[in-house]
């Protein structure tokens, strides 16, 4: 009776499987662009980005809240999107958007490169799966403030975390959006907005639905 062949060893270079089964759509159709559906927006072409300069996130907040601590501060802040107009149309494409959120997350705060790894294949849709008009930026900071609560993150690193996803919002703002003269939500003033009490007179400027 021949001796049977042994299987060969997977190779030490080859990549790992992916633990989930992405979409394998860009999503683009299953996500809002407000802006997109004005008709002053129509026939407009690319104006010049107005872009802030991204810090990088520190690397504390990874060695404060872990890698699950920052999953859980995005899904909470993405069931709070959920309920607004922004993802009203993501439908079964919610849970892939989701994950490619929190991979990116992740990956921006030092952690491994799931976003490079899992996500390189969308070139299409190669940033944040969001764009955003003005008005859903600050329903988008609004409601990160909240989730910061709903997750329970760290106080001490929550300024942290504002720093760096404040001037990211502008990045996921359409084109047609960005002006150099939109509002900067700094992280003392919101946080003296939401403190015990009569609310400021300036909260009026980041209103969404707790």
């Amino acid at each position: 009776m021949p001796t049977p062949t042994p299987t060969p060893p997977l190779a030490a270079h080859a990549p790992a499987r992916a633990r989930w089964v992405p979409c394998d759509r860009a999503c683009y159709l299953t996500l809002h662009w407000p802006v997109a559906d004005s008709p002053q927006a129509r026939g407009i072409g690319l104006v010049p980005a107005c872009l802030p300069r991204l810090p990088q996130p520190p690397h504390r907040l990874l060695a404060v809240c872990n890698e699950e601590g920052l999953r859980a501060l995005v899904q909470a802040h993405m069931q709070r999107l959920r309920r607004t107009p922004l993802f009203a149309r993501a439908g079964r494409c919610f849970d892939c958007v989701a994950q490619r959120v929190a991979d990116f997350v992740v990956e921006a705060c030092g952690g491994p490169l799931y976003y490079s790894e899992r996500h390189s294949r969308l070139q299409a849709g190669a940033g944040m799966p969001l764009l955003l008009d003005e008005e859903g930026r600050e329903v988008w900071l609004v409601q990160l403030w909240h989730a910061f609560d709903d997750a329970g993150f760290p106080a001490s690193v929550r300024a942290d975390f504002w720093n760096w996803a404040e001037p990211l919002s502008i990045y996921l703002l359409a084109p047609q959006a960005r002006r150099a003269d939109l509002t900067r939500y700094a992280y003392d003033t919101v946080r003296s907005w939401f403190s015990p009490g009569p609310a400021a007179t300036g909260a009026r400027h980041l209103e969404a639905n707790p």
